[in-house]
């Protein structure tokens, strides 16, 4: 739609600004060959095949160049509006002859106007011409008509660049929009799926789960409750042999127990897990047990961390517990937990005394000059080694500070989503 305002704009409008110029007499004549371009450009708009538009697109520019020839070169802009149009609407080296042409049939149109050939006088009676115009003014006039032409064929030619890679552009958005929409659907589908598996995977589940309980449980509560009307009826009769029973009822009603308790632990959610290495828990425990004053503190913006990294970070800390309480002898233990952008680090640092491999067997003695060993300078003893293989084996690395206060430092690479994707 824009094309074809243009089109015809660049027609009418320049057609009737040159009208208002004109004198009475000359109207009529002049409003013909202006209805004459636009029943031109309407019909190679319903132009059918190729060689009619092409056809329609020469005879609409020889007619253009007829008016500048009659009238001067004001109706140059007429020609610009077929010069638009073949320019958006050819391709290859269709464009550029049909610029060519136009070219040629201008300049002859521009020589004819200011020089028209003896033979062609009676077809420009109606228009007032000089007899003698000065070669300069002919030469300014073609230049400026041919400078005209070959920046709008430039604009043109852009502009149906432009046109071209936006058609483009527009091809590959719906072709990823359809994709977008494919994958929708495709996840939709393995969500459904997910779920009817994992309905499927319920349901299976609480069959074995309430087999289980009629089985071994069920059955063994049932012959809990013969024994136990056998143990009432025994029990005056004779002592010893009910004592006994009593106590096969008690093994029977402990068996059992074991059994619920085994059915709750795998009804027990995924939290379970995380709880099971849970640091804080772990201080509570052994700060129970063994009265010594714990502290849990974490720092930074608490993430979700993988079960691989729960596992290494408890692990470490009950290894460094168990050491700051076997050969430190601790009064105060010390946990910290910090998020970092890129890590994850715990640190347990206790008040315990220091022993070094040289001096295990002597009197320990707290100092403050020790000197700093990191994950790679092998500290001695079993412990500090399965901590460091542990800490490697899912890309971290253990600090050792032997100053006071003696401090086990774990750190984590923990990656974002983000970069995951």
């Amino acid at each position: 739609m824009p094309m074809r305002i243009l089109q015809y704009g660049l027609i009418l409008v320049p057609a009737v600004l040159y009208l208002l110029m004109l004198p009475l007499d000359q109207e009529d004549l002049y409003t013909l060959y202006i209805i004459i371009a636009l029943g031109l450009a309407v019909c190679k708009d319903f132009a059918r095949s190729r060689a009619w538009y092409v056809l329609l697109i020469l005879a609409e520019m020889l007619w253009s160049c007829w008016l500048i020839a009659v009238y001067g070169p004001f109706m140059l802009f007429l020609s610009l509006s077929i010069l638009y149009v073949y320019m958006y609407r050819l391709e290859g080296t269709s464009r550029w002859l049909m610029l060519g042409a136009q070219l040629v049939a201008t300049n002859i149109a521009l020589h004819w106007q200011y020089a028209p050939p003896q033979e062609l006088l009676p077809w420009f009676a109606s228009v007032p011409t000089e007899p003698k115009i000065p070669f300069l003014e002919e030469t300014a006039g073609r230049m400026v008509g041919n400078l005209i032409l070959v920046l709008t064929a430039a604009l043109s030619w852009q502009g149906s660049r432009m046109a071209s890679s936006r058609g483009q552009l527009e091809q590959v958005y719906d072709e990823l929009r359809s994709k977008h929409y494919e994958l929708q659907d495709a996840r939709a589908q393995l969500l459904l799926f997910t779920k009817q598996l994992e309905g499927v995977a319920q349901e299976e589940e609480r069959t074995r789960i309430s087999r289980q309980l009629h089985d071994d449980i069920g059955h063994r509560l049932i012959r809990t409750k013969m024994m136990s009307e056998a143990a009432l009826l025994t029990l005056p009769l004779d002592n010893e042999q009910g004592t006994e029973m009593v106590r096969q009822i008690r093994d029977q009603l402990a068996a059992s127990m074991d059994d619920m308790r085994s059915t709750l632990h795998k009804l027990r959610s995924s939290s379970y897990v995380s709880e099971a290495y849970a640091l804080d828990l772990l201080l509570e425990e052994v700060g129970r047990e063994t009265g010594v004053k714990t502290s849990y503190e974490v720092r930074g913006s608490s993430r979700e961390l993988y079960p691989s990294m729960q596992i290494v970070l408890y692990k470490n800390a009950k290894e460094a517990l168990t050491n700051a309480l076997r050969h430190g002898n601790a009064s105060t233990i010390t946990v910290e937990v910090e998020f970092g952008e890129r890590e994850v680090c715990m640190s347990v640092s206790n008040d315990g005394v220091i022993r070094t491999e040289q001096s295990a067997r002597a009197k320990p003695e707290a100092t403050q000059s020790n000197r700093s060993i990191a994950a790679d300078s092998s500290p001695s003893g079993m412990g500090h080694e399965g901590m460091r293989l542990r800490t490697e084996s899912i890309g971290g690395r253990l600090e050792i500070r032997q100053a006071y206060p003696y401090t086990v430092t774990t750190r984590l690479p923990m990656m974002k989503k983000a970069d995951l994707i």
